[in-house]
């Protein structure tokens, strides 16, 4: 009966070791992901920020050549 109780206690320590791996993993995995999400959001200002100044510009070019069409290029 020891045995047996020694052998269930083996294998639950086995599960508890191989849990809080997959835990630490998973942490681990979650701050790697927080930190491609802050890394992506300052790519997409920065290209924003790109893209609307390009529209200004192109703007610009247009009411140069078609005055008549009066587009906003202070964006």
């Amino acid at each position: 009966m020891t045995q047996s109780l020694l052998a269930k206690l083996d294998e639950l320590q086995v599960k508890v070791s191989t849990l809080a791996k997959a835990l630490e993993q998973s942490r681990n995995e979650s701050n790697v992901s927080k930190d491609e999400i802050e890394n992506l959001r300052r790519d997409n200002e920065r290209l924003q920020k790109k893209v609307v100044h390009a529209q200004g510009q192109i703007n610009q070019m247009l009411n140069q050549w078609f005055p008549e069409l009066e587009l906003n290029s202070e964006e």
